[in-house]
C-alpha cells in the first residue's frame, strides 16, 4: 500500500532499436498509478546540469523508469503531456527499501 495516495495514472511508451531513420518501434507500454504534481521548478538532470521541471510525479515504491523513456500524462482538463524523464530519484525509508520513486519531467 502506498504511503501516499495515487489518484492519477501515467503511461510509459519504452521503445526497442533504433532504426537508420533514428526512430525506434514502440517495444512495450506501462501503466503506473501514480501522483502527479504539475509545478515549475529548477532540478539538476542525470548529469548534473540545472533543468526546468514541469511536473512531480510520485510512483509506489521502486518503479522500472528510464531515461530514454516518454511519459504520458492526461490531466483532468485531457491535456496531454507527453516528456522524458530528467531526474529519476528514489526515496528510500529508514530500513534501506524503496519506498517512492519520483520522477521529474
Amino acid at each position: 500500500m502506498p504511503i501516499i495516495p495515487l489518484k492519477q495514472s501515467i503511461t510509459v511508451v519504452r521503445y526497442g532499436d533504433i532504426d537508420e531513420w533514428g526512430g525506434g518501434n514502440v517495444k512495450e507500454t506501462l501503466t503506473f498509478r501514480a501522483r502527479v504534481d504539475e509545478k515549475t521548478q529548477v532540478v539538476q538532470n542525470q548529469f548534473g546540469d540545472e533543468s526546468v521541471s514541469s511536473a512531480e510525479i510520485m510512483l509506489d515504491k521502486l518503479a522500472d523508469i528510464r531515461y530514454d523513456d516518454d511519459i504520458v500524462y492526461e490531466d483532468e482538463l485531457g491535456r496531454e503531456i507527453k516528456r522524458k524523464p530528467l531526474r529519476i530519484e528514489p526515496l528510500r525509508g529508514i530500513n534501506g527499501k524503496a519506498i517512492l520513486t519520483v520522477v521529474y519531467v
